[in-house]
């Protein structure tokens, strides 16, 4: 890994949280994505978008599904999808939450 990025994230790690806050990002990115006009796409209080597709979505099938087992997702069945089914995370907070960001963060460039 690139030292100076490593560097970078480790002394602005607060500053990146903070700029992906989900209030943030509506009045100051309004057209990044349409649940910023639509409403939270979660329905939790301090709502982080940093990792707007959670790390434990298992995407090496196309139904889809929750690596971590949660209770909060499921499983939606349609017809039209050639699996039949596709796993739905809409009600999981897991990703979203600040201390996961930073979690991520620390882990995946290895800041203590």
């Amino acid at each position: 890994m690139n030292s100076s990025i490593k560097k970078f994230i480790e002394q602005h790690i607060e500053r990146i949280i903070k700029e992906f806050d989900f209030e943030n990002q509506k009045k100051n990115k309004p057209d990044k994505c349409i649940c910023y006009s639509k409403g939270k796409c979660h329905k939790i209080e301090s709502l982080n978008c940093f990792l707007c597709y959670c790390p434990e979505y298992e995407n090496s099938d196309e139904s889809g599904g929750c690596r971590i087992k949660s209770l909060k997702g499921k499983w939606i069945f349609n017809e039209k999808l050639s699996s039949g089914k596709i796993w739905d995370c809409s009600d999981c907070d897991y990703p979203h939450k600040r201390e996961l960001v930073e979690k991520h963060l620390k882990k995946v460039f290895n800041i203590n």
